[in-house]
């Protein structure tokens, strides 16, 4: 990991999430666990390197902790969950896991809006000015346990604008050029974006779901 995220601090312990956290435990694979674990962190730290405030640092942290809870449930139950929106969902129900995991810890009774929206949005890109939201999926992208995207987290430690400008060109990228199917909601939001210039597309980075 880059040293600047090192030199960071993590957050103090947060009332009431170790007992969600032991839910994500009990719900993932270890090594999912460890991912999501590294997520919080990177989230957190975007977080603070960009100027949010502890308080928003904190729940990017939560959203960190929370955005997999869904991800090893079978397909059959993420659709229960999250029904679909569209044919991808219905033949790619991984891409549900967000909209699932949101579903299931409000059942729960979890109600924080701005965390439950990053981790539904953590599998098709932040809805437009969701900073907490931005730091979840850039995190969940970069983190150094997947090997792929440094330049992306190292651009997020300074400017988180231009860092989820990448990562979203980088993954439709990606997936057109290996004439995979892009959904909806984050071909919405790469339409959305600035016009990039030829400097913003660099190598994609894999598929989120890999």
């Amino acid at each position: 990991m880059n040293a600047k995220v090192l030199d960071l601090p993590l957050p103090p312990a947060l009332p009431g999430l170790g007992d969600w956290e032991q839910r994500v435990r009990l719900m993932v694979r270890p090594r999912r666990y460890e991912h999501v674990r590294r997520v919080a962190q990177l989230a957190y730290q975007i977080a603070l390197s960009n100027g949010l405030s502890f308080s928003e640092a904190n729940a990017a942290y939560t959203a960190g902790i929370l955005h997999d809870i869904a991800r090893d449930l079978p397909d059959s139950e993420l659709l229960r969950l999250a029904p679909a929106e569209c044919d991808i969902d219905l033949r790619h129900p991984l891409a549900l896991h967000g909209r699932a995991g949101r579903t299931l810890l409000e059942h729960w009774g979890y109600h924080d809006q701005q965390v439950l929206e990053a981790i539904e949005d953590h599998t098709t890109g932040p809805r437009a000015g969701h900073q907490i939201s931005a730091c979840v999926y850039i995190a969940d992208v970069s983190e150094p346990g997947r090997g792929v995207n440094d330049d992306i987290r190292e651009l997020a430690l300074s400017d988180l604008s231009s860092a989820l400008n990448r990562a979203i060109v980088s993954k439709v990228t990606y997936l057109q050029g290996r004439d995979l199917p892009v959904h909806p909601r984050t071909l919405k939001r790469f339409e959305a974006l600035p016009k990039p210039p030829a400097s913003l597309i660099l190598t994609p980075l894999p598929h989120a779901e890999e």
